[in-house]
């Protein structure tokens, strides 16, 4: 699948107002990727991140997932529901707090997200490996300031 990260790269090269489309187009390659990956494995795009979202913290609020996939309460819910009816996922309430709940992975979900996470860093490693080690480091720390920034937006 030709997902388009040399076009992205091209774009920007000295060329800062073309950041912004340069982050559209990664962003729809990310997403193209965990729809291709989910579906090799029977899963939905956001089936695909909720499961490598939740393997990567072992447990999380149900309010901190809808804040990780950016879904509305109503949306992650139906999410939730139709992957812990397939067995992949429970939800516990907090003890400390019975308005929370925790999302975990099941044993077959663990299973499966670890898969999932796998192939998508596989194929996310894969698509940077033409980056130098200095431009790689340089992007995740462009992408730490962005996502702080859009954190304190937020609050």
């Amino acid at each position: 699948m030709d997902c388009g990260l040399e076009d992205a790269v091209d774009v920007v090269e000295g060329r800062p107002e073309a950041l912004a489309p340069a982050l559209v187009a990664l962003s729809h390659l990310v997403l193209h990727l965990f729809a291709d990956v989910g579906r090799g494995h029977g899963l939905t795009q956001q089936q695909a991140e909720l499961l490598c979202t939740v393997i990567v913290r072992d447990r999380v609020r149900m309010n901190e997932l809808g804040k990780l996939l950016h879904l509305e309460k109503s949306s992650l819910s139906g999410l939730v529901d139709r992957a812990e009816r397939r067995g992949l996922i429970t939800r516990t309430r907090d003890a400390k707090d019975r308005r929370a709940y925790w999302v975990e992975l099941t044993d077959e979900g663990a299973r499966l997200a670890l898969r999932t996470h796998s192939d998508v860093t596989a194929r996310l490693d894969r698509l940077i490996r033409h980056v130098s080690p200095d431009d790689q480091a340089r992007l995740v720390g462009v992408v730490d300031r962005i996502r702080t920034a859009e954190s304190a937006a937020t609050e």
